[in-house]
């Protein structure tokens, strides 16, 4: 296929700096015909052009199914309100335009249960014969991907010149997601909403909750209530926030995979010092393996807590960063990661552990998960006959991302070694990192960072009186920065050309944006201080 009129559109854009909405009108007449405005991209599309007999969405376009479905009808309603209606033949089309009046849903699978291998595979077809649109979909968890393809496709261009359209999609891996760290800084729970909303905008299906660090265990328990007791309504989750992020998760096909940080970055913990659990010294950094198998027995008990709250097969026990003295020795802290995992995989779980519990502790529990960041590749994991997450810190690290001239690179995670079995990498994710909010440097040694010098940027944005600031900043540093990973992990396309690449960003970061998604506006950088140049906060 010929880049030329790639090129020549994009050349545009920048020179006239034209809309989206006119951007996707010139899409259908200068770009390849195989090319929708759909992001992640689909694996296959065929179409068929017609300028005598485009088509357009009806204005009161119905709904059907052909089994009840709890998820698609709680989808269509949410679908409803952002497929663009207009009276397309008066706007756009000519008079032989043919209006789209029902969209059928069929559903292969009525199942609801959500694991890694629930299908999310779907085709979408739309044709001017039947005036129908119809989406097949392998599980109503793929029907909300149908329905998202559906709506980005009529966003903004309600008239679509092609007779037929027939899409054929399926993800290349079956994790795809966000680690979000409110093991720092607390998010509110409208804010993991946003956050989900728009994962399943993006076809994630993962949302990474990273519970614990230095600055709190973020979680009411009922065994061990110390933990939270210092904490103000607000500044953790209770048992109720937890079941209604994982039900708003579950209806938008997104699986929530809890992180307890052990036995490093334990100062959430410190609370439970002395009686429950015994630490490598004063900072409460990292936990000690005590023979009396007392900071063994209280990591057990919250782990089956934890258990009990969320559904999904996989619990992520950290283990990274982890170090040792003379009391905390490299063997001790193996076997503790050792028993931790195989009470995990008793309780029926998965683990999942952050590199190093391979590479420096030298755990080896069959079956576990280990998730690639910063030394190793998912290859290196592989390698090691273990499944394995790619979330390498200099692609995919949100914090960091945003300090860079560039967002997370259009980039393949797929093992290069082609010897090696890729089913074994079950996805990519992203991470967003809150260090910079900590109130002071990572919550401990507060003497030392009481005059700000080298604090972290917005260490202000800690306190919950301004969880609007840090909402907005949140979501700036994560999007459309992660908008490539997203199309990463679904599908990646090495001979898209980057003209086409760039404006599917575009388009799909308009759509966000349309959905009330607090991203970082088109044109504008963000980062946790400022956004468009407008700083959050005019003196510190």
């Amino acid at each position: 296929m010929s880049n030329k009129p790639l090129y020549r559109l994009v050349a545009c854009v920048i020179l006239t700096g034209f809309t989206i909405y006119v951007v996707t009108k010139i899409l259908f007449t200068s770009f390849n015909q195989n090319l929708l405005p759909i992001w992640p991209a689909p694996k296959h599309i065929t179409l068929v052009p017609s300028k005598d007999k485009p088509m357009f969405l009806s204005r009161s376009l119905d709904f059907k199914t052909t089994i009840s479905s709890n998820i698609v009808n709680n989808a269509i309603k949410r679908y409803e309100t952002f497929i663009t209606y207009s009276n397309a033949i008066e706007s756009d089309c000519n008079p032989q335009a043919v209006e789209i009046k029902t969209c059928l849903i069929v559903l292969l699978n009525d199942s609801e249960v959500l694991d890694l291998d629930t299908s999310y595979d779907y085709e979408l077809i739309i044709s001017s014969e039947s005036g129908d649109a119809t989406i097949v979909a392998g599980s109503p968890y793929a029907a909300i991907y149908g329905l998202e393809t559906l709506s980005q496709l009529f966003f903004n261009d309600t008239c679509i010149p092609h007779s037929y359209i027939y899409i054929k999609d399926q993800p290349t891996y079956r994790h795809r997601g966000l680690l979000l760290d409110v093991g720092r800084r607390i998010a509110p729970k409208l804010l993991v909403f946003d956050i989900l909303d728009s994962l399943s905008y993006l076809k994630m299906n993962v949302f990474h909750f990273h519970l614990s660090d230095y600055c709190r265990f973020s979680l009411q328990s009922e065994q061990f209530p110390q933990l939270t007791a210092g904490l103000e309504r607000g500044q953790f989750y209770s048992k109720e926030d937890i079941t209604d992020i994982v039900e708003y998760a579950r209806l938008r096909g997104i699986r929530v995979i809890p992180e307890i940080e052990l036995p490093g970055h334990a100062k959430g913990l410190q609370s439970l010092d002395g009686e429950d659990l015994e630490f490598c010294d004063n900072t409460y950094r990292q936990i000690y393996n005590d023979p009396e198998g007392k900071s063994l027995n209280t990591l057990k008990k919250l782990i089956a807590e934890l258990v009990n709250l969320f559904p999904d097969q996989y619990i992520h026990m950290g283990s990274d960063e982890t170090s040792t003295n003379e009391k905390c020795t490299i063997e001790s802290v193996r076997l503790l990661e050792e028993e931790i995992a195989h009470f995990i995989i008793s309780l029926g779980k998965t683990p999942i552990a952050w590199e190093e519990a391979l590479f420096y502790t030298g755990m080896e529990v069959p079956g576990m998960v280990f998730q690639a960041w910063k030394s190793f590749s998912s290859s290196s994991i592989i390698e090691r006959n273990y499944d394995s997450i790619e979330s390498q810190h200099r692609y995919f690290y949100m914090d960091i991302i945003p300090h860079r001239e560039s967002s997370v690179p259009w980039l393949d995670i797929a093992p290069a070694n082609k010897r090696l079995d890729r089913k074994r990498l079950l996805g990519g994710e992203l991470a967003m990192w809150t260090d910079q909010y900590c109130s002071t440097r990572q919550c401990w040694n507060e003497q030392k960072w009481q005059k700000r010098r080298n604090a972290p940027l917005s260490y202000w944005m800690f306190e919950s009186q301004f969880d609007g600031e840090f909402s907005k900043s949140l979501m700036g540093m994560i999007w459309p920065n992660g908008i490539p990973a997203a199309g990463a992990f679904w599908n990646y396309d090495e001979t898209l050309p980057p003209s086409a690449y760039q404006f599917l960003i575009k388009h799909v970061h308009q759509v966000m944006l349309s959905r009330k998604i607090e991203a970082c506006p088109i044109g504008c950088r963000c980062d946790e201080l400022q956004r468009c140049g407008v700083k959050y906060r005019t003196s510190t």
